[in-house]
């Protein structure tokens, strides 16, 4: 009976229901719209800028990230990872070997990071095929290694040129070898185009003399879940002599780079809600104050005040969940169109495009189709309601029936 009587209630006046639900909801819209384009930029970023190179998560030897030498490198078996795969919410693991060495190629010398990858694991985590822009995706041979585009520009590397490499290998042995370009990579990141040269981990393992060694477990995670608990999983399942660091421990300039841009995002929501507070504050207020007489004529003829106040605030929560429900369905088709087809950076500007891409980014705004985004939004402008409903309750409970009559 009260739901038929708040929802008649709110009908009374069809031109201020209209006008509240509708800037409730092209607030909602606006927020949403917002939000799903920031948070999907940032998936977008942080897909990139993860998968080209640090994962998720990461497992090393204690001590190795601090000194990054390939003698705190650490031996994997099969033990180690099955008991990381039983976590849940990992998706895929690759050993990576990573070592420092010079490379040189007739007059040329240069010195970059060798990193020994297992191939078929890490294309399931980095794209690995569709970087390739020259050349093989694979290794071909034992001796067989693919440069990042930048050592190939430097060097004007051919396929099946020849470099040598040479550096240090594990525990004071020395490592060299002559090698063949199979193949050229984009990693779209400048600072790692200019350094890296990839090769079978096993050649890896060869090259700086020691067998089964890793310096890096690459972890992959399954869509939505949450990396730092895997994380936090990881170190209560396997030995103390391992660390595990997320990507925002590994790269946290990226990540403070995000929490400051997403700051300035919640800002803009907040001066929106600012407005929608505002703007179902007084339909609340017209509501309540055009009314006084009658609900002095239900007080006097014995309604409760609890359920007087209790239509009140089911009248203000119907409001709120009519703007709601318009800004979700509106909402949820756009977002899922531009999540299916981004928009280019350059479309902002020209050369932009290219100016991100120079950091290492893809250029590309993918929209979020999380469904946390438009419920906790949603979720807001409920308590907002429940909020802004104190204030007819304190009219209602401190309100003389006589005097409101005569009022």
């Amino acid at each position: 009976m009260i739901l038929k009587i708040a929802w008649r209630n709110i009908w009374r006046n069809n031109k201020r229901t209209l006008i509240s639900t509708l800037s409730i909801s092209g607030a909602l819209i606006l927020v949403i719209l917002m939000r799903s384009m920031q948070l999907g930029f940032y998936d977008s970023i942080i897909k990139t800028v993860v998968q080209s190179y640090s994962g998720y998560v990461q497992v090393h030897a204690n001590g190795y990230w601090e000194k990054q030498s390939v003698n705190n490198s650490m031996e994997v078996d099969d033990r180690l990872i099955d008991e990381i795969n039983s976590i849940t919410g990992i998706d895929n693991i690759s050993k990576r070997l990573q070592t420092f060495s010079l490379v040189s190629k007739g007059e040329k010398s240069k010195g970059t990071i060798i990193t020994g990858i297992e191939i078929e694991k890490e294309q399931l985590i980095s794209d690995w095929d569709n970087k390739i822009i020259e050349g093989s995706t694979s290794f071909d041979s034992t001796d067989g290694i693919i440069l990042s585009k930048g050592i190939a520009e430097y060097f004007d590397v051919k396929m099946g040129d020849t470099l040598v490499l040479f550096g240090q290998g594990y525990q004071g042995m020395m490592a060299a070898g002559k090698y063949v370009a199979n193949g050229i990579i984009d990693l779209k990141n400048p600072k790692l185009n200019e350094m890296t040269i990839f090769m079978d981990i096993k050649s890896a393992q060869e090259y700086i003399s020691s067998e089964n060694i890793a310096t890096h477990l690459i972890i992959d995670k399954k869509e939505y879940y949450d990396e730092k608990k895997i994380a936090e999983d990881i170190r209560k399942t396997i030995s103390s002599d391992y660390e595990v660091m997320t990507w925002q421990e590994i790269l946290p300039e990226l990540d403070q780079m995000i929490t400051a841009d997403n700051v300035g995002g919640l800002i803009m929501a907040f001066i929106l809600y600012v407005i929608v507070c505002f703007g179902i504050f007084g339909t609340v207020l017209m509501m309540t104050e055009e009314r006084m007489y009658e609900f002095g004529v239900l007080l006097s003829i014995g309604m409760n005040r609890i359920k007087l106040y209790l239509i009140i605030l089911l009248e203000t929560i119907m409001l709120s969940s009519i703007g709601v429900i318009i800004g979700i369905v509106i909402t949820r088709p756009i977002s899922h169109y531009f999540n299916k087809n981004p928009f280019n950076m350059e479309s902002f500007g020209e050369g932009l495009g290219d100016a991100i891409g120079e950091f290492g980014f893809d250029p590309v705004v993918p929209f979020s189709i999380n469904w946390d985004i438009p419920i906790s939004h949603a979720f807001f402008i409920f308590g907002i309601s429940i909020l802004i409903s104190i204030y007819p309750a304190i009219r209602i409970l401190s309100l003389n029936p006589v005097k409101a009559m005569k009022e």
